[in-house]
């Protein structure tokens, strides 16, 4: 784990309300996080050190707060983005 990034096991753990816009991203496999599925937590477009980590993404899935809506995939994320939580 990279020594920034801060594990959360529940993004009830955090207060979303203290973000401007908070979007959760979810990779598949990142390059420090190998054969995981990591969902960080950003505001608008700056990324915090908050990361929940599951072995699938179904597990992640489920962890998304209520009022969060799924954003379709761009062409110009990066590969390893699997979707995107407003």
């Amino acid at each position: 784990m990279e020594s920034q990034d801060r594990l959360i096991s529940s993004f009830s753990e955090i207060n979303l309300q203290e973000y401007r816009m908070p979007i959760i991203c979810i990779f598949s496999s990142p390059k420090d996080y190998q054969g995981m599925f990591v969902a960080r937590v950003f505001d608008v477009d700056q990324p915090t050190d908050y990361i929940l980590m599951r072995t699938n993404l179904e597990a992640i899935r489920k962890e998304i707060p209520n009022g969060f809506s799924l954003v379709p995939r761009s062409e110009t994320d990066d590969p390893r983005v699997v979707e995107t939580w407003i």
